[in-house]
């Protein structure tokens, strides 16, 4: 995958996640929780760029192992800052409502797709050397 076409799909995941979330808005009465959904796109938007550039240098490397390691690493850090942005969101502003997790859960499983889709990609990319044989 090459660096045009995931910043093409990062573009367009983060369209898709953003009109998901405007959707959930105005459908929900959830209009104090702007601050959390633009903060959790921007995060995912990062925490995707910096997955792609890992993987990416990843991928090729001598340790088959280190693409796997740094794909469940990242992904052990993204579900715990995930989860203690929400804790520590319910503790700190005291939401009305509980369903400003709606846009939460459409922004983080969308781009959670978009992560599966381009390491699948770069793994894929990876295995391109011929297997020595002894």
């Amino acid at each position: 995958m090459t660096y045009p076409q995931f910043f093409l799909y990062l573009a367009i995941t983060t369209a898709v996640a953003a009109g998901l979330a405007a959707l959930a808005h105005s459908f929900l009465s959830i209009s104090f929780a702007w601050p959390l959904t633009v903060g959790i796109i921007v995060l995912m938007c990062l925490i995707s760029v910096a997955l792609f550039f890992l993987g990416k240098r990843t991928a090729g490397a001598e340790n088959k192992f280190l693409f796997s390691n740094v794909f469940m690493g990242a992904t052990m850090i993204k579900m715990f800052a995930c989860g203690g942005i929400i804790a520590a969101y319910i503790f700190l502003a005291k939401p009305p409502g509980k369903f400003f997790i709606v846009p939460f859960f459409t922004t983080y499983f969308t781009f959670t797709l978009l992560e599966i889709i381009f390491l699948v990609i770069l793994a894929r990319e990876g295995k391109d050397d011929p297997v020595e044989t002894a």
